[in-house]
């Protein structure tokens, strides 16, 4: 534990972090762009204050239709992985004038903050999504054996219940376990893995008090 805050520290008080402030202002800025709302602005409305209230891809499936919701699913997905694939691909090409590590770290940044925009957007008045499908992008990149069997559970959870707050929650969670299992001596990793899980179950903190009062939507339907 003393050597993973050793390195963490040692990371953020170095020369690099102007790297990381970029990313994390990068991450943060396109994090912030969120098509749910956009689509239903251009209908004259605001998804937010439609059905469950929430800017993401249920709600839109639920409002919206099943055109609207696959927009919106790979656009969350594609705005949290494609900037750190781009690094973590260029991480150790010798024309490179950084780092290995530290991109590594970029790309870790760039997704906590990714995740943070998505649901704290600039734009909208810092009232967004849950971050599960962008959470889930990134994290498919910079963890993907973890998130590969995260999702596997995640699908097996809403087959078995259809509760998708329940399954991204847990999902989410495992991640975490996961990402220690399969990465160990990964410190930078599991710090933003974990960083990343509790914003995402802090945003789904109405959802739990619903799921234990019996009380949480399913995937189409309310629970009577």
């Amino acid at each position: 534990m003393m050597e993973m805050m050793q390195n963490v520290i040692r990371d953020v008080t170095s020369i690099n972090l102007l790297y990381f402030v970029i990313m994390a202002a990068l991450g943060y800025l396109i994090g912030s762009v969120n098509l749910s709302i956009i689509l239903s602005k251009g209908k004259g409305k605001d998804i937010r204050e439609m059905g469950s209230g929430n800017a993401g891809t249920t709600n839109t499936l639920r409002t919206m239709g099943k055109g609207a919701a696959a927009m919106v699913l790979l656009f969350d997905v594609l705005k949290g992985c494609l900037i750190p694939l781009v690094l973590i691909l260029a991480a150790k090409e010798p024309w490179l004038p950084i780092n290995y590590k530290t991109v590594y770290c970029m790309a870790y940044i760039y997704a906590f903050f990714a995740v943070t925009g998505h649901c704290f957007p600039l734009y909208y008045g810092f009232r967004g999504g849950k971050g599960i499908a962008t959470a889930a992008g990134a994290l498919l990149v910079i963890s993907p054996a973890a998130t590969g069997i995260a999702l596997v559970e995640f699908v097996l959870l809403m087959v078995l219940f259809r509760y998708v707050s329940l399954s991204s929650i847990v999902a989410v969670m495992n991640v975490v376990v996961f990402t220690a299992l399969l990465y160990p001596g990964e410190a930078r990793l599991l710090v933003i893995t974990l960083a990343i899980a509790i914003l995402a179950i802090y945003k789904h903190r109405t959802n739990i008090v619903r799921l234990r009062n019996g009380e949480e939507s399913t995937m189409f339907y309310k629970k009577k």
